[in-house]
């Protein structure tokens, strides 16, 4: 059987691809060596991800799912055969992508991972329950101390139902419980807070958790003659309780009482410490207000005070000011009796949300100092070296500044794929293929040699690492390089070099490589637009200043951006740059702009009267369906189905330009909807996409497919390219701009009936900006003395980005801006940087230790200041590569 060694003798210590065909992929064949780390490079579009993970990671998860049974397999999403001829040599494949597994809006930092998992269990085993009311430590009280408290008690709300719980949080039928109380003389028990009689046959729901109490009797205001002493229906209810009883009076208030645990000044009593009373998803835990989110939520067309969080699929279509603050828990997200449980190895004694509001490198010193003694010491063993391990990875890949209790809805891609990291460092794994994409992303300089070194450490424990990244740093630290293209889409799809950084270096027909060997003088444009004083305010020197801004770790900060300016926010990982612009300038500018009060933490917004809209021009989805396409976002498809419709053949069919849309039904395909795919759900596979045999892919029906505009129907125009579209509509100024601009952000290689769901968050985020683009170059008015122009916001555009379309990029940014824009764009990347007119860095360091201005001025001012972590690297690069 032919495997690729025989032919190929240097493919057996390596993964071995031949005739690799999927997307871009032009029969590409490639030997990857394992146990190395390994860069796969190129310009954006030219097959990277395509090779790393469509091909790659799916079919070494594919053979790994193929040793599991059907049964077991129809419960994975299981990714489809990737078009290759051959793959061999390949191990078993972790994927540690950018995407954000949110998990629910209460995930964690410390929830997703597991370490706070393991602080419920050191609370719940170590931990010292005080009464929430008087903060002190609970104590044992005797059965006659509980007897009278409890009668006292029984005075106020009036006759007591006595309950004796036997089952707490246990999965099963429990029908032993009731034929156990039948027994023993006891007619009702009480289930999941419903009475059944023990008489009757008991089934709950096997899968799911359940509270079982048997009921023991009343005690009456006013007892019968021949009813027990109340002691004796006290004791015995204790003792079936193993020391503890609820009481149920007829308001429906239950109430707990227990002889280990009672406050000493108040008598209240409290039931055992369970790790479930420290969750945010159990009903023993959570707030009851707020239900464990921290805060409360309200839909636009729900009434205020109707919390959403029942609708937890909404959570992320909350807008800006639908949410505050939990009142009652001050989203700790716990109820009173959590957080009063106290750890007891320090002073004062912290409580589990304490340890929740640390981050990540205070909860490290915090468990490092921790120590226990005699039988705790014992109990501890096992649980202090988990979070331990745990901590000191999320370190080393540079999240040292996220607090345990940061919500992960609110993490960037990058430190989500940094969480994942972390975790599998601590997994011990080896012989593992590790496939990672872009890991630097938000990422300081400063921080990228932790990240690098934690790859290294993956590697040396006998694991393969594949990483696709545009970081030069990264491929300067890599055993092998990979640089796909020589273009983007049609153009790539094949292997320009392969080899050490050096040989890619001096490969001739590598835009890598003649990126790497560039000598590069910034800005490019040859001089920086002049910015004045802020104290200043002229016509000629114009400033947006927000004051006092004070949202999580900024320090009362008051900042002023010069307007009609490339500006970048800049600072070292959690330095406070997105909580800036994103919490503080976004939402205060955009309230100010439209005339309504603003929920961001500011005192003061001026400026913002020189402004006509503020955009955020982010990495979201253009389009969440197969027909939203870059044709249809950026609106010149419009252009183009009137074109149709103004052929003599369609007006004398009466065909108008909703007819040309794969949104109408009259002009759409019936078998397909206009999709060109239907989707077949198979058992025990994944669901097969085939292509429609109606329309045959071109989704559309035949009747619309007979119109032809210079010989080519509209399906036809759609499959092109948009560099092969600017030359088709050259005539038409309307088509063309628009293609123009999308080929000047490098954008030239996708097709203009491109599926929206398909393109990278790069590429649509550079989507938007040429449809802002097109809206924003528009000439002034000859009498408006001082237009009002857009300010543009960006967080990270270089994501994604090759170098070479770096280049473009900034050059799309300056196009904005001698437009009379401003544009501030939160970055890390250095080319950009060095680029821009003004920068504002943030720091010293992450978390607390950051939310300060620590330099702001030209590049070269920045540069110069020897407290800025940024400007240490400016210096280099604008001393010269």
């Amino acid at each position: 059987m032919f495997d690729g060694t025989d032919h190929f003798p240097e493919a057996q210590n390596a993964i071995f691809i031949h005739g690799a065909r999927e997307h871009n992929l032009k029969n590409l064949s490639l030997t990857i060596p394992r146990n190395q780390f390994v860069v796969i490079t190129g310009v954006s579009g030219s097959g990277k991800s395509t090779l790393a993970f469509d091909l790659i990671f799916a079919e070494g998860q594919r053979r790994f799912l193929d040793s599991m049974n059907v049964y077991a397999r129809q419960f994975v999403d299981q990714l489809s055969r990737p078009d290759v001829d051959l793959i061999t040599g390949i191990p078993p494949t972790v994927s540690i992508e950018q995407r954000n597994s949110r998990g629910g809006g209460k995930s964690t930092v410390a929830t997703v991972t597991e370490i706070y998992h393991f602080i419920r269990l050191l609370f719940a085993r170590l931990g010292t329950q005080y009464c929430p009311d008087c903060q002190i430590p609970v104590e044992a009280q005797t059965r006659d101390q509980l007897g009278k408290g409890l009668q006292t008690e029984q005075k106020k709300r009036g006759d007591l139902l006595l309950l004796a719980p036997v089952v707490r949080n246990r999965k099963g039928f429990h029908t032993d419980v009731a034929e156990w109380a039948a027994k023993h003389g006891y007619k009702e028990i009480r289930a999941d807070g419903k009475i059944y009689q023990t008489s009757e046959r008991l089934r709950l729901d096997r899968f799911r958790e359940h509270d079982v109490e048997i009921i023991v009797g009343v005690l009456e205001r006013k007892p019968a003659k021949t009813a027990r002493p109340p002691q004796m229906l006290i004791d015995e209810t204790l003792k079936l309780g193993h020391g503890i009883l609820f009481a149920l009076d007829n308001h429906g208030k239950l109430s707990v009482h227990s002889t280990e645990r009672a406050c000493p000044k108040c008598s209240r009593s409290f039931g055992p410490l369970d790790p479930k009373m420290f969750s945010y998803n159990s009903s023993q835990g959570w707030c009851p207000k707020c239900r464990g989110f921290g805060e409360l939520f309200y839909l636009p067309d729900v009434d205020r005070g109707a919390r959403a969080d029942a609708i937890e699929e909404s959570w992320f279509e909350w807008q800006e000011g639908n949410r505050e603050l939990c009142p009652d828990c001050n989203g700790a997200r716990l109820n009173p009796i959590a957080r009063a449980v106290r750890l007891r190895v320090s002073e004062p004694p912290p409580s589990i949300d304490t340890v929740a509001s640390m981050s990540v490198e205070q909860a490290e010193q915090f468990f490092r100092k921790v120590k226990f003694k005699n039988h705790e010491a014992l109990i501890a063993r096992d649980i202090m070296p988990e979070i331990s391990e745990r901590l000191k990875f999320l370190a080393e890949v540079g999240l040292g500044y996220l607090q345990l209790g940061r919500g992960v809805p609110t993490l960037s891609g990058g430190e989500t794929q940094r969480i994942r990291l972390s975790a599998q460092l601590g997994s011990n794994l080896s012989g593992v293929l590790y496939v990672l994409d872009e890991p630097t992303i938000g990422l300081h300089a400063r921080d990228n040699e932790q990240l690098l070194n934690a790859l290294q450490s993956l590697k040396s424990r006998g694991n393969s690492v594949i990483v696709v990244e545009h970081d030069e740093e990264t491929m300067r630290r890599a055993d092998h390089v990979i640089d796909l293209g020589p273009g983007a889409g049609v153009h790539g799809g094949t292997v320009v070099a392969s080899g050490t950084l050096e040989e890619l270096m001096r490969h001739p027909d590598s835009v890598t490589g003649k990126c790497l060997r560039a000598k590069t003088g910034y800005p490019a444009r040859g001089q920086r637009r002049p910015v004045g004083d802020p104290a200043k305010r002229t016509v000629k020197n114009l400033w947006l200043t927000i004051r006092n801004a004070s949202v999580h770790n900024l320090k009362n900060l008051t900042v002023h951006f010069p307007l009609n300016r490339f500006v970048t926010v800049t600072g070292v990982s959690g330095s406070g740059k997105s909580t800036l612009i994103r919490e503080c300038l976004l939402p205060a500018a955009d309230a100010a702009i439209k005339g309504r009060k603003s929920g961001a933490k500011v005192s003061n917004l001026s400026g913002h009267d020189l402004l006509q809209a503020v955009y955020e021009v982010d990495q979201s989805p253009i389009g969440r369906t197969p027909r939203s396409t870059p044709a249809t976002y950026v609106g010149f498809f419009n252009v183009i189905r009137d074109l149709f419709a103004q052929i003599p053949e369609a007006r004398l069919r009466g065909y108008t330009s909703s007819r040309f849309s794969f949104n109408s039904a009259q002009g759409r395909c019936p078998e397909c909807e206009g999709a060109g795919i239907i989707k077949m759900e198979m058992n025990f596979l994944p669901p097969a996409f085939v292509r429609c045999e109606v329309c045959e892919g071109c989704r559309f029906n035949r009747e619309t497919l007979d119109i032809e505009f210079s010989g080519k129907n509209i399906a036809q125009v759609l499959e092109m390219s948009v560099e092969e579209a600017m030359e088709f509509f050259t005539a038409f100024q309307k088509i063309k701009r628009p293609l123009q601009a999308l080929c000047d952000t490098g954008l030239g290689y996708i097709k203009l009936g491109q599926t929206s769901p398909t393109l990278s968050g790069g590429e649509a985020q550079r989507v938007k900006l040429v449809s802002h683009l097109l809206t924003g170059l528009r000439e002034p008015d000859q009498f408006e003395r001082v237009p009002k122009r857009n300010l543009f916001i960006l967080e990270e555009p270089t994501i994604g980005l090759h170098m070479a379309d770096v280049k473009r990029l900034v050059d799309v940014i300056q196009r904005l801006v001698d437009a009379g824009h401003s544009v501030i764009v939160i970055e890390h990347n250095l080319d950009l940087i060095a680029e821009s007119d003004w920068v504002i860095d943030l720091g010293p360091e992450g978390g607390q230790e950051g939310g300060t201005i620590v330099s702001q001025g030209t590049p070269e001012e920045v540069a110069r200041n020897k407290r800025s972590h940024t400007g240490q690297f400016l210096r280099t690069l604008l001393a010269g590569k």
